[in-house]
């Protein structure tokens, strides 16, 4: 799996109220990896958009799902939510970031990523990978 969009780290308090609000915290990917010299330095390739080859050397990670079935509160929330204008979208051969609407990448290329994620929630689905929480390695 992939996200659209990579959050590097979320804080607690975001992550708390992003779920309040209807998002959706998976379960830990790439546990069996873990955070060690190999995991790290595909990570600090793909974010740099170095190519990595394919994902299977990534570090323990979760997806922040948003989906548009939950409604307006999760969409004014994203609309506002401060971590939005920290998204990236590296371009990384092997990432695989999942494809953007059209809306979406039309304000991901403006450099909108806020309306990036709004767009592409309103599309159907906006997932978030994310690596850290409170800068601290997920696990």
């Amino acid at each position: 799996m992939a996200g659209h969009f990579i959050l590097r780290s979320i804080n607690n308090t975001d992550l708390a109220i992003a779920t309040s609000k209807g998002a959706t915290w998976s379960v830990l990917q790439h546990a069996n990896i873990g955070w060690n010299t190999a995991s790290r330095s595909v990570l600090s390739k793909a974010l740099n958009g170095q190519p990595i080859g394919n994902r299977d050397g990534l570090p323990p990670h979760r997806y922040l799902e948003s989906k548009k079935s939950v409604g307006d509160t999760l969409e004014k929330y994203l609309r506002n939510a401060g971590w939005a204008s920290q998204l990236i979208r590296p371009n990384s051969a092997g990432l695989g970031l999942r494809e953007l609407s059209p809306k979406a990448k039309a304000a991901w290329d403006r450099g909108d990523r806020t309306g990036a994620l709004v767009e592409q929630f309103l599309h159907g689905t906006a997932t978030v990978e994310v690596y850290y929480i409170n800068g601290t390695e997920m696990s």
